[in-house]
C-alpha cells in the first residue's frame, strides 16, 4: 500500500473512530482549540436619557400587580443566548410609583439596588425597612425576603443589579413568592444602619452568622464624605481614582458574597491609567460626567448612564467633571478561587490607542428571554 493509500485509510479509520466517540455522547478533547472560550460580553454603553421615558411610560401602563418588578433590563448585544449585562452579571432598572409595594419574594439570586432617582421609597429584608435616597447602595442578600414600597410623592428609581446568570450556570436559581405582598415588619426602620453604620464600631451582643453583609444600607452621603476626605490626602489608585469598596464590617469581606461593590471618585481632568483585569464589570455613573476608554474604542458617558467592562478587557477612564462611579463585579466569586488575576498596560505611557469611538448595535435576535 503507498503512502497516500495508508494515509486515506488512515482519515478514514479516524472518521469512523470520531463518529463511534459522539454516538456514546462523547469528544476527542484532542480535536477542540483549547480551552479558553472567548465571551460573548461586548463593551457596550446605556443611556439614562433612552431608559428614563421608557420607564415612565411603563409605570404609567403597567400595573404593578402585573408586572412584580416594573424592570427594563439592560440587554448585552453580543450575548443572544439570554437578556443580561454580562456572561454573569445583570443590570437593570425599576421603577416605582407613589403608594405602590412590589410584592415579597425571595431567591437565591443576591440583589443589590443603587439609588438613581427619588426618595420615600423603601426596601424591605427580613422584616426590616430600609429608607433609599439618591447614590445609596441597598444589599439584598440571597434568600431573603424582600419588597419595595413607595411612601413618597414622586417615582422611585434605581439600578438592580444581580447574579442571576451566575447562579443560574451553577443551577441553583431558586424562587419563592410570599403568601403576602409585603413581609411582616419584625425591626425598626433602619437598624441595621445604627447598629453597623459606624463602621470600625461592632456591637458586642447582636449574632451575625450568615456570610454577606449585615448592613442593608450604605449611605451615599456617608461613602462620599469618606472618598472627599480621602481625596484631600491621596491620589488613590492609578486606575480606578479614589476607590473604596463596600464590604462587610463584620468581616472585612464584600458586602454580597458573589458581588464586589466599589465606589471611585475621579477628580475633574483626571485620566487613569489603563489595566485589565478577570471579571466583568457594570459600572453606573452617581454622578459627573467623562469618557472610558474599553477596548481601544472611547465611550462618553453622562450622570446616571450604565456601561459594562467585559472580563479581560482592558479599560481607563478620563473625567470631565468631578465624577463618582458605582461599580460591581463577579470578582468577588473569583478571589476565593485563585481566578482573579490584574495586569498594567505598560505600552504607551499604561495608555490604548484609540481605535474609535462607541456607536449603538443593531438588536440581535434572541433565543430565549430572561426569567
Amino acid at each position: 500500500m503507498t503512502m497516500s493509500a495508508r494515509a486515506v485509510s488512515g482519515a478514514a479509520e479516524l472518521d469512523h473512530f470520531y463518529e463511534a466517540v459522539k454516538r456514546i455522547h462523547g469528544r476527542a478533547l484532542w480535536q477542540t482549540e483549547g480551552t479558553a472560550k472567548k465571551s460573548p460580553t461586548v463593551p457596550y454603553l446605556w443611556k439614562y436619557r433612552d431608559f428614563r421615558p421608557l420607564l415612565i411610560k411603563a409605570a404609567e401602563i403597567v400595573p404593578i400587580e402585573l408586572a412584580e418588578r416594573r424592570v427594563l433590563v439592560m440587554a448585552n448585544p453580543g450575548i443572544t443566548s439570554d437578556w443580561q449585562a454580562s456572561n454573569t452579571l445583570l443590570a437593570n432598572l425599576q421603577i416605582i410609583k407613589p403608594g405602590e409595594v412590589a410584592r415579597s419574594h425571595r431567591h437565591t439570586a443576591s440583589a443589590l439596588r443603587l439609588v438613581i432617582e427619588g426618595r420615600g421609597a423603601y426596601t424591605a429584608v427580613d422584616g426590616e425597612k430600609s429608607y433609599m435616597e439618591p447614590g445609596d447602595f441597598v444589599t439584598t442578600p440571597n434568600w431573603t425576603w424582600h419588597d419595595h414600597g413607595n411612601e413618597g410623592d414622586g417615582a422611585m428609581i434605581w439600578l438592580d443589579g444581580l447574579d442571576v446568570p451566575l447562579v443560574q450556570v451553577l443551577e441553583a436559581n431558586l424562587y419563592e413568592a410570599y403568601s403576602a405582598n409585603k413581609f411582616p415588619v419584625t425591626n425598626p426602620d433602619d437598624l441595621s444602619l445604627r447598629l453597623y453604620g459606624a463602621g470600625s464600631l461592632r456591637p458586642t451582643w447582636v449574632k451575625h452568622h450568615a456570610i454577606h453583609s449585615p448592613l442593608l444600607n450604605y449611605k451615599f452621603a456617608q461613602t462620599y464624605a469618606a472618598l472627599k476626605a480621602m481625596a484631600e490626602q491621596a491620589e488613590g489608585s492609578p486606575y480606578d481614582g479614589v476607590s473604596v469598596e463596600y464590604t462587610n464590617p463584620l468581616s472585612g469581606g464584600p458586602a454580597l458574597p458573589t458581588m464586589a461593590c466599589f465606589a471611585s471618585l475621579l477628580r475633574a481632568g483626571r485620566h487613569t491609567q489603563a489595566h485589565r483585569h478577570t471579571g466583568g464589570t457594570i459600572y453606573h455613573v452617581i454622578q459627573g460626567s467623562g469618557r472610558s476608554i474599553i477596548g481601544g474604542k472611547v465611550f462618553h458617558w453622562n450622570e446616571k448612564d450604565t456601561f459594562v467592562v467585559p472580563s479581560w478587557a482592558w479599560h481607563e477612564h478620563h473625567a470631565t467633571t468631578e465624577s463618582v462611579l458605582f461599580s460591581y463585579s463577579d470578582s468577588a466569586v473569583l478571589q476565593p478561587f485563585g481566578l482573579y488575576r490584574e495586569e498594567a498596560l505598560q505600552e504607551n505611557g499604561g495608555h490604548q490607542k484609540i481605535e474609535g469611538e462607541f456607536i449603538s448595535l443593531p438588536v440581535p435576535e434572541r433565543r430565549s428571554a430572561a426569567g
